[in-house]
């Protein structure tokens, strides 16, 4: 029996309001340490954004537009960074992601950078261990809204971005209901047997490593985010009849060659669908329309329909959206996993 995941609905019909709050947030109260964080990132000789999960892939537009823009950046796993590159950035502005600012990975690291490099924290908790130890703060709300005002306005494009960003919102509501009032067009595309592979590349890299979280925690189903070029070198061969794979599209350098590698998946027997502003038709491939927008903005928009195909598997799978059978909101410990309970195992 299915089960309907009324709380994640309204959940992503929420996602409208709470950007257009987390916009007014940061152009208003905000807006002080939005700056300030922004000074420190364009005044630094490499940038290093740190996080976990989420937090990881949301930096990794923020990681792009800082690059493009002439920012040394890169975007590193916070266990990975504690425990194999800690004194590799010794100057180095270390942004710490972490919604809740008390991961185990992120408090560890944190003591160990305290005094010694630059912190910047972005997290929604600001009682947090990471909120009280940074020399700037930021307040998010939404993580990819924040980070790509923040990327603005380090290369102090603060002001186009804001009008780039009023153009999305304006479109948000009607995207979301679209997308929410399709989802059992997912049904003949998933297949609870077969892994989905989620496809990207720059921005959009984000959106697919998101995406296949997505379909982890809410669907308990495996899927693998990657970028398109890696795929085409080696993985492309697991493409068959039985194969399911969204690739990301948005507008951009690179869309024609994201493009090109879903008609040679097609033409390999592969089910694709496309996520990105349908400007060309492309024979046998299926498209999920998105609004126009930057490639930078993209993946605000491109998570919606992964959100909503996430929900539609882990409803036919009678899964229980929100449950978690391991995991916690908050990991606080590296090396085990305590179960309160036996987890439950749907047949």
């Amino acid at each position: 029996m299915s089960l309907t995941p009324l709380r994640m609905v309204l959940d992503i019909r929420g996602q409208s309001a709470s950007l257009t709050r987390v916009l007014e947030q940061q152009c208003g109260a905000g807006h002080g340490q939005l700056l300030k964080a922004a000074a420190l990132l364009r005044s630094s000789n490499r940038v290093v954004i740190v996080g976990m999960g989420a937090s990881l892939n949301a930096a990794i537009p923020l990681e792009n537009l800082l690059c493009v823009h002439g920012i040394e950046s890169c975007s590193v796993e916070a266990g990975e960074f504690l425990h194999y590159r800690l004194s590799a950035y010794p100057d180095a502005t270390i942004a710490i992601v972490s919604r809740s600012g008390e991961s185990v990975e992120v408090a560890k690291l944190i003591a160990a950078l305290r005094g010694r490099q630059p912190i910047i924290g972005i997290t929604n908790e600001a009682g947090s261990t990471l909120a009280r130890e940074a020399d700037v703060v930021l307040d998010v709300g939404s993580l990819l809204l924040t980070l790509y005002l923040l990327g603005m306005a380090a290369i102090d494009q603060l002001d186009a971005g804001r009008r780039e960003l009023d153009t999305v919102l304006s479109q948000f509501p009607r995207w979301i209901a679209s997308n929410l009032d399709a989802s059992r067009q997912w049904d003949a595309f998933l297949d609870g047997d077969s892994a989905v592979y989620l496809l990207g590349r720059g921005p959009s890299y984000g959106s697919a490593a998101e995406g296949a979280l997505l379909f982890s925690e809410i669907a308990k189903a495996p899927a693998i985010g990657m970028g398109v070029a890696s795929f085409r070198h080696g993985p492309i061969e697991v493409v068959d009849r039985r194969f399911r794979g969204l690739i990301f599209v948005p507008c951009g350098k690179t869309r024609d060659l994201n493009l090109s590698l879903a008609e040679d998946v097609h033409r390999f027997g592969g089910r694709v669908r496309l996520i990105g502003p349908q400007n060309a038709d492309v024979p046998g491939l299926q498209w999920i329309d998105t609004p126009s927008c930057l490639d930078m903005l993209a993946p605000l928009l491109e998570i919606v329909p992964v959100q909503v195909a996430a929900m539609r598997l882990a409803e036919l799978r009678g899964v229980v959206v929100g449950s978690f059978r391991y995991a916690t909101q908050v990991m606080r410990d590296e090396g085990s996993i305590a179960l309160e309970r036996p987890p439950t195992v749907s047949s």
